[in-house]
């Protein structure tokens, strides 16, 4: 291996220390478990550490062909030491406002969509269902209007041929009926 090829990889290793605080700054900032959640960590911190593994693997395959040496990791310690000195806090200064301008942006997006699509199709559908109903009820009241004027020239026909002590015969034995009906109700709907 040359001299070149071993400062580009001790570089490349200074690099991935950076790197290596930076993510685990935002895996913190993301996975930070309450109490009771801790089990989360037994999944996650694995999952991170491989990936991160896997990520420095694959970027010295091609620099030195995925030859390791102690000052590499030596490079990892200088570069994450370098990014909690140094970097940390202005890096978490500048995530956290991404984060913040990320869910500004959402709930903008959010408040948009509802106002423009979602709250005039609902109104639009509230609409059709309202005057829907108004027709349904109007063409209900007309078809009962126009059946009830014959039904009161028929009533008033019969009251003409009809004698007034049958219709007072049936009128009493309507009410007798509808007593009845009413006292075999009750009985079902007695509570004991």
């Amino acid at each position: 291996m040359t001299l070149e090829e071993q400062y580009v990889s001790l570089m490349l290793m200074i690099a991935m220390g950076v790197w290596f605080g930076a993510s685990f700054s935002i895996y913190q900032y993301f996975v930070h478990p309450k109490k009771g959640r801790r089990w989360i960590l037994l999944i996650s911190d694995p999952l991170f550490w491989i990936v991160q593994a896997l990520l420095l693997f694959s970027l010295l395959l091609p620099v030195n062909e995925g030859q390791l040496r102690f000052y590499y990791f030596l490079g990892i310690l200088l570069g994450f030491a370098c990014y909690k000195a140094i970097l940390e806090n202005a890096f978490m200064r500048l995530f956290g406002r991404i984060i913040a301008a990320i869910v500004r942006v959402g709930r903008f997006t959010a408040k948009t969509v509802y106002n423009l699509l979602i709250y005039p199709l609902f109104f639009l559908l509230m609409l059709a269902y309202r005057l829907c109903r108004m027709t349904v009820n109007t063409v209900l009241k007309v078809a009962l209007f126009l059946i009830s004027i014959p039904l009161k020239i028929l009533r008033g026909v019969i009251r003409l041929i009809v004698p007034d002590q049958w219709r007072l015969f049936l009128i009493k034995k309507r009410i007798q009926i509808q007593q009845q009906f009413g006292k075999w109700v009750s009985r079902f709907t007695r509570r004991k």
